[in-house]
């Protein structure tokens, strides 16, 4: 699993594919994500609607806030 974290400026261009309805693909090697939506947390005290992107590819894996 690919620990290292993406820049900002690859987090904004994902979370514009998302807004814009599209499915993003990895920055890294170019697959596509699969994305999963994550539930909210029972210990957080406000909702969050979040999603994890994973590449199966290269193995990056980012959870992003859907807004």
């Amino acid at each position: 699993m690919m620990t290292e974290r993406v820049s900002p400026a690859e987090e904004k261009e994902l979370r514009d594919t998302l807004r814009k309805g599209g499915s993003p693909d990895c920055p890294r090697c170019g697959a596509p994500f699969r994305l999963t939506p994550l539930p909210p947390r029972p210990d957080v005290s406000y909702v969050r609607k979040r999603v994890l992107l994973d590449c199966e590819a290269c193995g990056l894996r980012v959870a992003l806030d859907r807004k």
